[in-house]
Order: C-alpha cells, then sequence, then structure tokens
C-alpha cells in the first residue's frame, strides 16, 4: 500500500467527518452554504414553505399581482398575509392567488381588529380560503412583565377569539417575539401561560425562532415542547452584536441602512443561513413536531438587497437543504 494512498484515505475520512459534524448542530452560517451539498435529505419529509407578506410590504402597495407573481416564480408554495390589501378586495386577491398557484395558507390580523369585529374577520378570511388566522402581536399594557392581570385578561381574550375562529372552521395561531419570554409573578414564563391557560383546539402556536432565540431561548427545544402545537413555523434568521438596550422591531425605519442599532448593539434581519439561528434544527424539529408549514419572514432586507431579492435570497439556503 502506497503513502500516497494512506494520505489520500486519511483526507476522505477527514472531509466525511467535517460534513458529519457540520450536519449536527452546527449554526445555519457555519453550514449549508451556497452550493453545498451539506446537510442535503437530512431531513424526513418536505415541508410547503410560504412567505410572509409583510416582507415585501413595499413591493405589495406598488403591484399587488406583481409582487406575489414575483414570489410564486421564486418556488414558494403559499403567502401568509398581514391584513393589508393595498385597496384590493379579498375576493381579488383570492382570484390572483387561485391563478398563480399560491395557497394563501394564513393571515395575520391585528388584535384589536379581532376584539372588534371578530365576525368581519371571518368573513374576510372566509373569502381569502386561508386556514390559519393569527394574532401577531400584543401590545405594551398587556405584555407580561408590565401588568400582570392584565397579561390574564388579553390571554383570556385570546381564548375567546380562538373559540369563534375554531367554530367558523380556521385555527387560531399566537405567534410571539421576545417579550412573551419573561417571567411572571405566578411563576414560569408569559409565553407558555398563553398556552396553559387555552386549550389546544381554540389556540395553537406559529412560533417565530428569530425572536424565541434572540431571547435567549432554543426555538428548536420549543418545536419540540410545543409538538402538535405548531402548525406553522416563522422561519426567520439574523445578526446580533453587542446587546440592544431596545427592541430591534422598535427600531425599524431608524437607521438609513435597514440595520437596528443603538449605545448597547447592533441588530441585522438576514435572509435564512446568512444569521445565527440553527436553521437546520430548527426544521428538524418543526418536522418531528408535526408542523404543516414553514413560513419565510425578512422584516427588513440587508446587505444592499431589495426586500423581493431578501426572500429570494432565502430560497437558495432552502435548496441547499433539498427543501425547495
Amino acid at each position: 500500500m502506497s503513502k500516497k494512498f494512506i494520505i489520500n484515505a486519511i483526507m476522505a475520512m477527514a472531509a466525511i467527518a467535517a460534513l458529519s459534524s457540520c450536519c449536527n448542530g452546527s449554526k445555519s452560517s457555519d453550514c449549508c452554504g451556497e452550493g453545498s451539498a451539506c446537510c442535503k435529505s437530512e431531513f424526513s419529509k418536505k415541508l410547503p414553505i410560504g412567505v410572509q407578506l409583510y416582507s415585501v410590504r413595499t413591493d405589495l402597495e406598488k403591484d399587488f399581482y406583481g409582487t406575489l407573481k414575483a414570489i410564486k416564480e421564486m418556488g414558494y408554495a403559499g403567502v401568509e398575509f398581514y391584513g393589508e390589501y393595498y385597496g384590493n378586495s379579498a375576493v381579488q386577491v383570492k382570484k390572483w392567488c387561485t391563478e398563480l398557484g399560491l395557497i394563501p395558507f394564513s393571515n395575520h390580523i391585528p388584535f384589536q381588529a379581532m376584539i372588534d369585529d371578530i365576525d368581519k374577520v371571518i368573513e374576510e378570511n372566509t373569502i381569502l380560503g386561508v386556514q390559519y388566522v393569527v394574532f401577531p402581536y400584543m401590545d405594551e399594557a398587556s405584555r407580561p412583565g408590565i401588568d400582570l392581570e392584565q397579561f390574564k385578561k388579553t390571554v383570556a381574550k385570546i381564548g375567546e377569539c380562538g373559540a369563534k375562529v375554531s367554530e367558523a372552521g380556521f385555527q387560531l395561531l399566537y405567534h410571539n417575539h421576545d417579550f412573551e419570554f419573561v417571567p411572571i409573578a405566578d411563576g414560569g414564563l408569559g409565553y407558555d401561560y398563553i398556552f396553559g391557560q387555552n386549550e389546544k383546539k381554540n389556540l395553537q402556536t406559529e412560533l417565530d425562532v428569530c425572536w424565541c432565540d434572540y431571547s435567549g431561548n432554543n426555538p428548536a427545544e420549543y418545536l419540540t415542547k410545543y409538538a402538535g402545537r405548531i402548525p406553522v413555523v416563522h422561519m426567520k434568521d439574523y445578526k446580533l452584536e453587542g446587546k440592544l438596550s431596545s427592541a430591534p422591531y422598535a427600531l425599524i425605519g431608524i437607521s438609513t441602512d435597514n440595520s437596528m442599532k443603538d449605545d448597547g448593539g447592533w441588530f441585522e434581519y438576514r435572509p435564512l443561513g446568512e444569521g445565527q439561528v440553527d436553521i437546520p434544527a430548527v426544521i428538524k424539529a418543526a418536522i418531528d413536531g408535526g408542523a404543516q408549514w414553514l413560513c419565510v419572514e425578512q422584516d427588513e432586507p440587508s446587505q444592499g438587497r431589495s426586500r423581493l431579492e431578501g426572500v429570494a435570497k432565502s430560497t437558495e439556503y432552502l435548496r441547499a437543504l433539498d427543501l425547495m
């Protein structure tokens, strides 16, 4: 056996070991880069992948149909609305989705709109044909850690909405930010209280993995914890340096370069695979936990890309994972 053969064999074994290491728990920025075979076919199944249209809101405002068409051409299977159609009727929007072959699977509706006229919300979403209606954001006065009694009242109201939505044939989901992951006086975290106080049929979770990770919690672990109650997973990546003294979503629009920064640190939304969330671990946990949809979101474009270019970039990463 030649010395050269032995050296080549050792190098091949090292390469295999490196790939194995990469595909077992590495951060997304360290694994499955563009054109990489790493992590391909590592998942037990493929899930349909959609886009939260808030990611491309300025494009929608200019050309709603053209933006939907661009999303379809990128390879996305469906769209999640955010209650804004820029003067277009729900009937027209549904017609466009059908024409393009896009599935309108979900819709974020402001909490106050649900409280004020839940019947109108149900009527509109019946026309759109979505499966999930989502409570996207909790007002500051109702958040855990601010006023416990107000928080409890809000959680009860969410459950009431969920019961009505369920009766109408939809499933209500709660979409988190980071502020739910704080301790409350009764013990435990606010996030867990929300779901502990509501039946599964009335409320399930749309875990935003970026905000879960940003809060200091492991999103893959939360997806496992709520297995069977996570039909939609918000796939969002980010980069953080230092520690912000204000929530990054509160700083949107302040910086001209679309990064969020203050005296404490710097934050930037990123396409999937270019940030610090362990995306492969999240996807595996989502699949194992019974998720039905993965939903890509990038609140603000970064790295000189447009909004459409940002969500298009995420498809490159997902294709490298053999998921699109």
